[in-house]
């Protein structure tokens, strides 16, 4: 099985067609109901449900029967406890078992279990090797940056491949030292925290050389990837991975994909003007804790053109967001989905560049915290704005400018988002 993984990760073109894909997926999901289902307490009694007819999950239907769900016999409260004093101590070597536990928090902040069996692990490292190994011939120093590790992570390690996490609870600054001694091959982090490192590349306080750049865990944006690319003069690869499973890597052609091999994704549409949808997950690779009608609060635009690398599997035009975070502006046919896409082009037209920016839905408020230089450009942003809102068909929301940058409310960056109304000190 991880031979093959790495195989169609490395050399395979995709799926040619639709038809193929969705005889892929009725045929793992007939194994996975006759193997995988019946060794779940929770899905041992619905093995003969059609797919779309098993309970909706999302991670707190997910949590609170996840002593049923998983087929390794582990209690939840016991998985918990493992995972929230690896948390505390930093030492994520522990198991239950075979079998490593995660604990994911996610831009929401509520908290989730994962578990991944050595089956598992090996199959996920396959599939990330396959796919991002820059040379097979040569040794690879890959530098991995994320808020925990896990066993998951270090099955990547291996004769060929020296592995390395960076702690991001960590300082930043105390990474670079390590970071310039390992001066890694492939370099896997955050969005944010690659363009931190790109800033650092450009103002001569690195000198990293990588082969592989890969951004994980946050949306990554048209200016980050443009900074990074110009920093480190390689592409950035990306990988949509979340506590349910990688649901889209980047083709040979640097597109973004769903990853149908390996998931079946169907769309909750919350937007049929942009076709935005919020994924329903069915992974049939996941054994342990069984991902099944799983619905995320993520917010993904489809790209309908078909891919040059001549993959049938579901183009991405970018990932939008939470669903909480999408703005809803009024129109006379009713709320209109405002993209960060929309946004971010107001942004690029102002006559001084953004350092960085921040964009807040508070009640009928649309706040805008404005960075570096752009400073006093706060007339020009209403006027694109107010244009883009005329083209949309909608009302623009009152605008309120701030200088600087709020303070981050979690551990992943984003930059367009709703929050509660509060009073916001000018």
């Amino acid at each position: 099985m991880s031979l093959t993984a790495f195989l169609h990760s490395r050399h395979g073109r995709g799926f040619a067609s639709r038809a193929r894909i969705e005889a892929h997926h009725a045929a793992a999901f007939r194994r996975f109901r006759a193997q995988v289902m019946p060794r779940s307490p929770f899905y041992r009694g619905m093995a003969d449900l059609p797919l779309e007819a098993l309970p909706r999950m999302d991670k707190a239907r997910l949590m609170a029967h996840f002593s049923a769900i998983n087929t390794c016999g582990i209690d939840r409260d016991r998985a918990m406890q493992i995972a929230i004093r690896a948390e505390a101590s930093r030492d994520f070597r522990p198991l239950i078992g075979d079998v490593s536990v995660g604990l994911s928090t996610g831009t929401s902040g509520q908290r989730g279990l994962f578990l991944a069996t050595p089956r598992e692990r090996r199959l996920w490292a396959a599939i990330m090797l396959g796919r991002y190994w820059p040379e097979l011939w040569r040794r690879q120093r890959v530098a991995f940056f994320m808020r925990a590790d896990n066993a998951l992570y270090r099955s990547l390690s291996n004769a060929l491949v020296r592995f390395a996490f960076f702690d991001l609870l960590s300082p930043f600054e105390a990474h670079l030292p390590r970071l310039a001694e390992l001066n890694p091959s492939v370099l896997i982090a955050p969005a944010r925290i690659l363009a931190l490192l790109a800033e650092r590349q450009a103002a001569g306080g690195l000198a990293l050389a990588p082969r592989r750049v890969i951004s994980v865990a946050e949306t990554l944006s048209p200016e980050d990837a443009a900074l990074i690319e110009r920093a480190f003069g390689i592409r950035v690869d990306q990988v949509y991975q979340a506590t349910e499973g990688v649901l889209a890597m980047t083709c040979r052609l640097g597109h973004l994909h769903l990853n149908e091999r390996w998931l079946r994704i169907d769309r909750d549409v919350i937007d049929r003007a942009t076709g935005a949808f919020c994924p329903i997950v069915h992974d049939f690779t996941r054994e342990s804790l069984p991902i099944l009608n799983y619905r995320l609060d993520d917010v993904l635009i489809p790209d309908p053109e078909p891919c040059p690398c001549g993959c049938a599997s579901q183009r991405i035009a970018r990932i939008e967001g939470r669903e909480d975070d999408m703005l809803w502006w009024t129109s006379a046919t009713g709320p209109r989905l405002v993209t960060s896409e929309a946004i971010r082009t107001a942004i690029a037209c102002l006559p001084q560049a953004l350092r960085d920016y921040r964009v807040i839905q508070r009640g009928a408020v649309l706040h805008l915290w404005l960075d570096g230089a752009a400073w006093g450009t706060e007339a020009a942003l209403r006027t694109g704005l107010a244009a883009m809102a005329r083209r949309l068909g909608c009302t623009l929301p009152e605008l309120a400018f701030h200088h600087g940058l709020p303070p981050e409310t979690g551990a992943k960056r984003r930059r367009i988002r709703v929050e509660p109304e509060t009073p916001v000190s000018r």
